[in-house]
């Protein structure tokens, strides 16, 4: 079964994004992605974690093992350019253009079948305006007990040092002011 995962308008060329993609194409998932942690590159952390999304859509949709999968196919593509202009001699602007790319990778299992689980979808509740607005009073009571049982052994805390609320005791005299 086929699980894919893209990245898209990532700002590096092609050209530069293939040198990293062609180094784990094939692979199982389990070692391009061992590869990739240590590779340096500024595209070695991408694609390591868009083969980590892969395998994580693979095993929660699908109940994939994540052991039993391998890259079948990765692409880069070409992305949108952003042309910006260098100033050049004579008055005449030189265009630059930073290019992007889009990679897509396409894992599928090793043995068909194999470690695969049953994913029971879940059920999506609907909930009412009026429900929300009764758990969210609820949970307003609550944090207002909660703030003043906060309030309450404050004041015990500070009836057991022998302060009052003002800050009279025996530190408070040691950094008085004495000019008023």
């Amino acid at each position: 079964m086929q699980v894919s995962a893209r990245l898209n308008n990532f700002r590096m060329s092609a050209k530069k994004a293939r040198l990293t993609v062609d180094l784990v194409r094939g692979k199982t998932a389990i070692e391009a992605k061992s590869q990739l942690r240590y590779l340096p590159g500024k595209m070695s952390e991408p694609l390591y974690k868009l083969i980590e999304s892969a395998i994580a859509n693979a095993s929660h949709n699908f109940g994939l093992d994540k052991n039993n999968l391998f890259i079948e196919r990765i692409t880069v593509d070409d992305g949108p350019a952003l042309q910006r202009f260098r100033p050049r001699a004579h008055g005449r602007a030189y265009p630059i253009l930073k290019r992007s790319c889009h990679v897509e990778v396409i894992l599928n299992e090793i043995e068909e079948g194999k470690g695969r689980r049953k994913v029971e979808k879940q059920e999506v509740k609907t909930v009412s305006y009026e429900e929300i607005k009764k758990a969210t009073k609820e949970a307003e009571k609550i944090l207002a007990g909660q703030r003043n049982r906060l309030k309450k052994e404050e004041k015990k805390e500070e009836a057991k040092k022998g302060r009052d609320a003002k800050g009279s005791g025996p530190l408070s005299k040691i950094f008085r002011r004495k000019s008023i």
